[in-house]
């Protein structure tokens, strides 16, 4: 996703890392990893991790997802079990980003 987020930027798409860790582990995690381009977000309370049906309770961690949201808030594509190692759900995720409708522009005035 770092090395990739120009182009979900050109797309006016927003990462958001989200993970059930303390902040104080995302920044460590972020720094070890050279810093992000992306926020990481804290679940403390692992409300999202359940409300999207990803947080496994026995362990209280969540499995490592993706979902795409539509600017209404709708989820438009989701991967629950997401592997970053396999190219082939990488590139079902670019496809879906780009099927993604557009936030509609204001027109110019006269």
């Amino acid at each position: 996703m770092r090395e990739d987020h120009t182009q979900f930027e050109k797309a006016d798409v927003q990462i958001l890392g989200i993970s059930v860790d303390h902040i104080w582990a995302h920044k460590a995690y972020a720094k070890a990893l050279g810093d992000l381009p992306f926020p990481l977000l804290a679940d403390w309370d692992k409300s999202v991790s359940r409300r999207y049906g990803v947080l496994n309770e026995e362990r209280g961690a969540a499995r490592r997802s993706l979902f795409l949201i539509d600017y209404l808030g709708r989820i438009r594509w989701s991967n629950p079990i997401f592997d970053w190692n396999e190219s082939n759900q990488y590139a079902a995720l670019r496809e879906a980003m780009l099927a993604l409708p557009r936030i509609p522009k204001p027109k110019a005035g006269p």
